[in-house]
């Protein structure tokens, strides 16, 4: 199996030579630029879950692609416990970013490169089957479109080709909504639990096929008796418009009527301007005192610890058919309130996990939220039912072997045309 994705963990970044990016960083705040993020942090945890399983499964040979930033190298390969691992530099040191993205799309200074380096390592490999992590990243996921007579089979992870994405999250980057339509009208074969984003595939593939995939992750580790800090927390990789952050900072003012030291924490890297706008408007809204930032963790395992200091957890995200925040704050007993998605509703179909509001409802979410503060019985109930909702669905050896089927069914359908059970698919 060759896995094509992108993640980052502080184990896979001491095997990679690594620059520190002042150098870059001064320059763009020579020029009047925000300095670009970089890969320090551990991301895409769901991938490093995927592979810890397979480490354990002798009749796979894995073999991991993957970009990386910071790279002082074009390319590094290593291997951890089994496992093969392929690391190409995602940008040019020092110049990325400088470069409009539409010039830099054109003189390929970087997808170009990167689809080589892929093409290099694939032939090297010689794979049974393509697992494409996702279709939305074009620095990595372009490289789908260039694999030929070998199985491709793509995790959805989210579609960023969605038409409410411009209403939603206010961006689009149109460059990337194309690369997305081209791999989904490429690619025929796709795991998700998402009827939303096989609607979305459909319309541009109909004869796509759909196989249930459920994105392997290792829960979080629960730690008890952390002392509560805040009331609510809003947490996430990116803190962006989609992620409700707005929304939920409309909700906090009306709760502030009803409890005066009401608390929000806010995790996540936020971009300089952005979060220049949020606190304009928590000044608008009278609460500067009740609203904390904090940047995200570069340890995955220190922001988990972080996020138990909250009572509950508002996640108000309204692009994902279902936040992997909000199976996160579920598996550490942190009762949820989040916005009604295309699948979010799935969540309450045995028991009452999570409590909803409609998307742009900010009456309903202040109310749900008020809910949690003075129904100390609900949140147990919460708690409770979530917990069970995530030991059942989420496991982690459960999803690997699932996964695993799926291959060789995709294998056997592509190869010799056998018909893929219906045991498997998604419908």
């Amino acid at each position: 199996v060759a896995l094509i994705c992108h993640f980052s963990t502080s184990e896979i970044r001491t095997e990679l030579p690594l620059y520190r990016p002042m150098l870059q960083k001064w320059i763009r705040s020579a020029i009047g630029k925000v300095p670009q993020p970089v890969e320090s942090d551990d991301f895409a945890l769901w991938v490093s879950s995927l592979i810890f399983e397979f480490e354990k499964i002798e009749n796979v040979e894995l073999h991991v692609i993957a970009p990386h930033s910071r790279m002082t190298c074009f390319t590094r390969e290593f291997s951890i416990r089994g496992v093969h691992y392929y690391f190409f530099n995602r940008n040019l040191p020092y110049t990325y970013g400088f470069v409009p993205k539409k010039i830099s799309l054109f003189c390929g200074n970087y997808y170009i490169r990167n689809r080589l380096f892929v093409k290099r390592f694939l032939k090297q490999i010689n794979p049974d089957i393509v697992n494409l992590i996702g279709t939305e990243n074009p620095d990595y996921c372009i490289t789908g479109l260039d694999i030929k007579e070998i199985p491709v089979y793509a995790t959805v992870q989210t579609v960023y080709s969605n038409p409410d994405r411009l209403k939603l999250s206010g961006e689009c980057d149109q460059s990337r909504w194309d690369i997305e339509l081209q791999l989904h009208r490429k690619v025929n074969y796709y795991g998700t639990l998402s009827r939303m984003h096989q609607d979305l595939i459909l319309k541009n593939n109909p004869g796509a096929m759909f196989l249930k995939h459920t994105l392997s992750k290792q829960m979080p580790k629960f730690v008890s008796n952390v002392a509560k800090t805040y009331d609510f927390v809003l947490f996430a990789a990116n803190v962006v418009a989609k992620k409700g952050v707005e929304d939920a900072l409309h909700a906090l003012a009306r709760i502030k009527t009803l409890k005066h030291d009401v608390r929000l924490n806010v995790v996540g890297e936020c971009h300089p301007e952005y979060k220049a706008a949020l606190e304009n408007l928590i000044k608008k809204l009278d609460l500067v005192g009740n609203v904390e930032f904090h940047a995200y963790f570069p340890l995955h395992a220190d922001m988990v610890l972080h996020i138990q200091k909250s009572s509950f957890a508002v996640l108000p995200n309204k692009l994902d058919a279902i936040s992997g925040t909000v199976i996160e704050a579920m598996a550490l007993e942190i009762p949820v309130v989040t916005y009604r998605t295309a699948d979010t509703p799935s969540l309450n179909k045995d028991a009452e996990c999570v409590l909803l509001a409609d998307i742009g409802d900010i009456d309903t979410l202040a109310a749900q939220m008020t809910k949690l503060l003075e129904t100390p019985l609900l949140a147990n109930t919460l708690v409770r039912n979530a917990k069970a909702f995530v030991e059942k669905n989420y496991d982690s050896a459960a999803s690997a072997r699932q996964i695993i089927q799926n291959y060789r069914a995709v294998i056997d359908h592509y190869m010799h045309h056998v018909p893929i059970p219906k045991e498997l698919l998604f419908e």
